[in-house]
């Protein structure tokens, strides 16, 4: 299978699984943070992670995973075998809707530029929030605005 049609099938089967997995985290206490379907190996990966404010334990975890579990085999939905994960987010959470820029303001992040004409940087900074829909950090004392679409990956660095 191309890689091009492995990814409109991961998409397919994430918008699916979406709205399924949000409703089961939600009888739980939890939200749904994402799902991904990935191919990795040999295969399938069906990953859903959960949050919550106060954290994720592994009674949520397997709860979900139960209820979830027991839904996709009455929808049936997915051709392929797969092995179902949930998860939390882990400590160095990755941002990934601008609620999340703004939810955890306040908080060290590190930040990986897209790939441009000059390359990527890595930047480790407090994050500030969002303004005019750039993400700010305050990186050693100068005030950064980066645009959204600038964004790699945008992850919480554990403090210690």
């Amino acid at each position: 299978m191309s890689t091009e049609r492995k990814a409109t099938r991961s998409e397919a089967i994430e918008e699916q699984v979406a709205p399924l997995a949000a409703r089961v985290a939600q009888r739980v206490g939890c939200d749904l943070a994402y799902v991904r379907y990935l191919f990795e190996g040999s295969n399938w990966i069906l990953r859903v992670v959960i949050d919550r404010d106060g954290g994720v334990n592994v009674e949520h975890c397997a709860k979900v995973s139960r209820q979830l579990s027991a839904l996709l085999d009455v929808e049936d939905f997915i051709e392929a075998a797969y092995t179902l994960e949930v998860s939390s987010p882990g400590l160095d959470k990755e941002l990934l809707v601008a609620a999340d820029f703004k939810k955890y303001a306040g908080q060290h992040v590190r930040i990986q530029t897209v790939v441009g004409p000059e390359g990527s940087a890595t930047l480790r900074g407090k994050l500030r929030g969002l303004h005019g829909g750039n993400v700010v950090l305050d990186v050693g004392g100068d005030r950064i605005e980066l645009p959204r679409s600038s964004i790699a990956e945008a992850r919480l660095e554990v403090e210690i």
